[in-house]
Protein backbone atom coordinates (compact mmCIF):
# COMPACT_ATOMS: atom_id res chain seq x y z
CA UNK A 1 0.00 0.00 0.00
CA UNK A 2 2.76 2.44 0.88
CA UNK A 3 5.41 1.73 -1.73
CA UNK A 4 4.45 3.52 -4.89
CA UNK A 5 5.56 2.66 -8.41
CA UNK A 6 7.59 5.85 -8.45
CA UNK A 7 9.47 4.79 -5.33
CA UNK A 8 10.16 1.35 -6.80
CA UNK A 9 11.57 2.91 -9.97
CA UNK A 10 14.17 5.02 -8.13
CA UNK A 11 17.76 3.80 -8.26
CA UNK A 12 20.18 4.17 -5.39
CA UNK A 13 23.79 3.06 -5.21
CA UNK A 14 24.56 -0.14 -3.32
CA UNK A 15 20.92 -0.97 -2.72
CA UNK A 16 20.31 2.05 -0.51
CA UNK A 17 16.90 3.00 0.76
CA UNK A 18 14.33 4.34 -1.66
CA UNK A 19 12.11 5.57 1.18
CA UNK A 20 11.33 9.29 0.94
CA UNK A 21 9.61 11.74 3.25
CA UNK A 22 6.51 11.39 1.12
CA UNK A 23 6.63 7.61 1.51
CA UNK A 24 6.98 8.04 5.27
CA UNK A 25 4.00 10.40 5.38
CA UNK A 26 1.88 7.98 3.38
CA UNK A 27 2.92 5.09 5.63
CA UNK A 28 2.08 7.07 8.78
CA UNK A 29 -1.32 8.00 7.33
CA UNK A 30 -2.12 4.33 6.64
CA UNK A 31 -0.98 3.30 10.13
CA UNK A 32 -3.10 6.03 11.72
CA UNK A 33 -6.13 5.02 9.64
CA UNK A 34 -5.78 1.34 10.50
CA UNK A 35 -5.19 2.12 14.18
CA UNK A 36 -8.34 4.23 14.29
CA UNK A 37 -10.43 1.60 12.51
CA UNK A 38 -9.19 -1.19 14.79
CA UNK A 39 -9.01 0.79 18.05
CA UNK A 40 -11.61 -1.42 19.78
CA UNK A 41 -9.66 -4.58 18.97
CA UNK A 42 -6.39 -2.95 20.00
CA UNK A 43 -7.88 -1.84 23.33
CA UNK A 44 -9.25 -5.33 23.99
CA UNK A 45 -5.85 -6.88 23.27
CA UNK A 46 -4.14 -4.33 25.54
CA UNK A 47 -6.55 -5.22 28.38
CA UNK A 48 -5.93 -8.94 27.81
CA UNK A 49 -2.16 -8.40 27.85
CA UNK A 50 -2.43 -6.44 31.10
CA UNK A 51 -4.42 -9.26 32.73
CA UNK A 52 -1.87 -11.82 31.56
CA UNK A 53 1.04 -9.75 32.87
CA UNK A 54 -0.69 -9.39 36.27
CA UNK A 55 -1.28 -13.15 36.39
CA UNK A 56 2.35 -13.89 35.53
CA UNK A 57 3.53 -11.45 38.19
CA UNK A 58 1.24 -13.07 40.77
CA UNK A 59 2.48 -16.57 39.91
CA UNK A 60 6.10 -15.44 40.07
CA UNK A 61 5.52 -13.73 43.42
CA UNK A 62 3.88 -16.88 44.76
CA UNK A 63 6.70 -19.04 43.43
CA UNK A 64 9.37 -16.85 44.99
CA UNK A 65 7.63 -16.63 48.37
CA UNK A 66 6.57 -20.30 48.58
CA UNK A 67 9.35 -21.96 46.63
CA UNK A 68 9.02 -23.90 43.40
CA UNK A 69 5.67 -25.53 42.75
CA UNK A 70 4.68 -28.57 40.79
CA UNK A 71 2.81 -28.41 37.49
CA UNK A 72 -0.45 -29.47 39.18
CA UNK A 73 -0.18 -26.65 41.71
CA UNK A 74 0.45 -24.16 38.91
CA UNK A 75 -2.71 -25.32 37.13
CA UNK A 76 -4.71 -24.95 40.34
CA UNK A 77 -3.47 -21.35 40.66
CA UNK A 78 -5.27 -20.44 37.46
Amino acid sequence: MTTTAKAKARRHPRGGSRWTRGDEATFRAYVDELSFERRGEIDALNRKLSRQERAITAVRAKTVSHGPTTGAEMQAAF
